[in-house]
């Protein structure tokens, strides 16, 4: 009976219709839980379904699968043709990229193909065989995936060599409430002078005028988030990572555990705090108390990004089904947190990491949304207008919520910070000085109410929370030594010490 029912029935376009979201969770599968493809899938199958049975009233059951596996089959072609072409080495080659000139040279076969599966019989022989050809790829697939969780991750030994007591804390005096207010991508000083011709001095004023020690001479420990998040919010360096066995250089399972699992939001759980986030940062997690401004499907926005990116070639679509959600989130992240009141009457952590002024460039410095900026030359004028547009509506913004919430309740304490610089023009595999201070120099300020003698005159940012619960909650955390690290991210493991090179470089006189 299995036999018979395999011969009439087509079900290889449905199968089909994973591999777009196999594929690029493939490509991603260090970054991308396999738990935020879940959902894509199940999208992939429903958008596969709805014209299939429309087809089917038409021209039947086998025709209608045959054509949705070939329109399947070959949007993936053109859409890693267009994405190898577009990122070609010679310039002149990347023309072809356009869809005007892919769009035609992928149609016209598929139309000329769909043309003659129209007018051809499909016996039951050619269904099972493209069936048994899209179960063998689709299985391959899930078997790779499969094979790489299947690895142990290490979490616990991790766990032992972060090294991080969660001390016992009583009889606290004093229980502000937390905002780390936290721009992504936020360059500091000397990269907005050198890069950008950009003075942000007016905004490092208007932070002291509000009580803020502001840090301008800052740096990250790490160059991007995939680390430099884990590390600050644990309190420690993850250096230690590259030495458990077995450990891939760019898998960054370990990392997730330890960023939804990290000490800080732990130690403000022991003494009873709410926790509160924002979907991307630790929405995963179990300690925080409510996510806000969550995407639509709960979609991971990197994934989504990818799918969207990869295989809507036609950019208004992309503008109508990702950029107007990435600029509706980011306006909700900031007035969320602007107009925050607590439903309860227990202290809260607000963790607001918003990707901002990390591309895409949506903004212009007013806030109203523009056209956004694409360009393959990292030294691009056009892109480094945008990003500054976007820093300066950051600071717009920043300096709104920072009021809102002193006029709340001036105890409160804030910090605001960026987990890495805006990396503009950044080689990666050979930097130069000036690349090292693009990656990792950041903005840093913080409001300790009533308790700014505490505040050491130079703080790393691995150091912010040990700081804060030393003054706040009478911990004795150790003060760790400032330490810089470089990797390329394809291979965040493979770390190079550049401390003494950022310590000593003539750029921070």
């Amino acid at each position: 009976m299995q036999l018979y029912i395999n011969k009439k029935f087509g079900y290889h376009h449905f199968l089909l219709a994973l591999l777009p979201v196999l594929l690029i969770s493939l490509d991603n599968i260090n970054e991308i839980p396999i738990y935020d493809i879940i959902v894509p899938l199940f999208l992939s199958l429903a958008i596969v379904f709805v014209p299939w049975m429309i087809l089917t009233f038409f021209i039947g059951q086998k025709k209608s699968a045959v054509i949705i596996s070939l329109l399947i089959i070959m949007l993936m072609i053109f859409a890693y043709t267009r994405l190898v072409v577009s990122h070609h080495e010679i310039l002149d080659v990347r023309f072809i990229s356009k869809n005007i000139i892919l769009i035609p040279i992928f149609s016209l076969p598929t139309i000329f193909i769909i043309i003659k599966i129209l007018r051809q019989e499909f016996s039951s022989n050619i269904t099972q065989i493209i069936n048994v050809v899209s179960i063998a790829v689709v299985g391959l697939m899930i078997f790779q995936v499969g094979l790489f969780y299947s690895e142990d991750i290490s979490i616990d030994q991790a766990q032992e060599l972060l090294n991080v007591p969660l001390f016992e804390i009583h009889d606290l005096d004093q229980r502000p409430n937390v905002y780390l207010l936290l721009l992504d991508a936020y360059s500091g000083d000397i990269t907005l002078k050198n890069d950008f011709d950009f003075d942000n001095s007016k905004f490092y004023k208007q932070l002291e005028e509000r009580g803020f020690f502001v840090q301008k001479d800052s740096f990250s420990n790490y160059p991007n988030t995939a680390i430099s998040m884990p590390s600050i919010m644990n309190m420690n360096y993850l250096d230690f990572i590259s030495q458990l066995p077995e450990k891939k250089s760019s898998d960054l399972r370990i990392v997730q555990e330890l960023a939804n699992q990290n000490k800080v939001m732990q130690v403000f759980e022991s003494v009873g705090y709410e926790i509160y986030s924002f979907h991307g940062n630790y929405g995963r997690s179990d300690i925080v108390t409510e996510n806000f401004c969550r995407y639509n499907l709960d979609l991971n926005p990197e994934l989504a990004y990818a799918l969207i990116n990869y295989y809507i070639p036609i950019s208004d679509i992309r503008e109508k089904l990702f950029e107007q959600q990435i600029y509706d989130t980011v306006l909700c992240v900031f007035d969320t947190t602007r107009d925050f009141e607590n439903p309860t009457k227990k202290s809260f952590y607000m963790h607001m990491h918003v990707l901002f002024p990390h591309e895409p460039f949506l903004f212009d410095s007013e806030g109203n949304k523009v056209k956004a900026t694409y360009s393959e030359n990292r030294f691009d004028s056009e892109l480094k207008e945008s990003y500054l547009q976007q820093l300066i509506f950051a600071n717009k913004k920043t300096l709104e919520i920072i009021d809102s919430i002193q006029q709340r309740n001036s105890n409160d304490v804030i910090i605001l910070m960026s987990d890495h610089g805006g990396r503009f023009g950044v080689n990666w595999a050979e930097p130069s000085e000036m690349d090292y201070f693009r990656g990792l120099e950041n903005l840093y300020a913080l409001y300790f109410p009533g308790n700014e003698s505490d505040i050491p005159t130079s703080i790393a940012t691995v150091n912010t929370f040990r700081v804060f619960f030393n003054t706040y909650f009478n911990t004795d955390y150790e003060i760790l030594d400032e330490k810089f690290y470089w990797y390329e991210p394809e291979s965040p493991f493979i770390q190079k010490d550049i401390t003494e090179l950022i310590k000593s470089s003539s750029l921070r006189e």
